[in-house]
């Protein structure tokens, strides 16, 4: 019978406590739940194939590095999704709604874009973890999210006043 390697349940507590936010930052780059889990799941196994000879202090950086590239690479290989439908059933809520338009405006983003804005505001990180985990510097992160923002406020502009015209 095969034994467990030592630092295993390390590497399980960190999942357990790391896994949905990381699927929350995933979707937030990718729009869409299915490739979100495929992200997280690469994540993590490539994680775990590299667990024993990563640093302690840079196993949180570490793995944030390892699921940005992993999104970007999936978000490269996908085709660009337009969302388009119809309007939400009467009676949906407004922050709903609201939700639903941040996600498609989110989609016209590049993917790089889209790791700035996720991981300093959905993740909440400062801007220096955000350079570690993106290796670029601070700087570099300071002026990516304003740019993301100014493309975000953009597109939401301009399909808000698609929608009322």
């Amino acid at each position: 019978m095969a034994r467990t390697p030592r630092w295993e349940p390390a590497y399980c507590e960190f999942f357990n406590a790391r896994q949905r936010s990381f699927m929350r930052t995933a979707y937030a780059m990718l729009g869409n739940w299915t490739a979100a889990e495929d992200a997280t799941q690469q994540t993590f196994t490539a994680l775990y194939a590299k667990w024993p000879g990563i640093s302690p202090d840079r196993i949180e950086a570490y793995a944030r590095r390892v699921l940005v590239n992993t999104c970007i690479g999936i978000y490269r290989q996908r085709s660009r999704e337009i969302l388009r439908g119809e309007l939400p059933e009467r009676g949906v809520r407004e922050e709903h709604d609201e939700r639903l338009a941040l996600l498609a405006a989110l989609t016209q983003l590049t993917a790089r874009d889209r790791a700035v804005l996720a991981l300093r505001f959905l993740d909440d990180l400062p801007v220096a973890e955000v350079a570690a985990i993106l290796d670029v510097p601070e700087g570099t992160v300071k002026s990516q999210t304003s740019r993301a923002l100014g493309r975000l406020q953009s597109v939401l502009y301009l399909s808000h006043k698609e929608m009322t015209s």
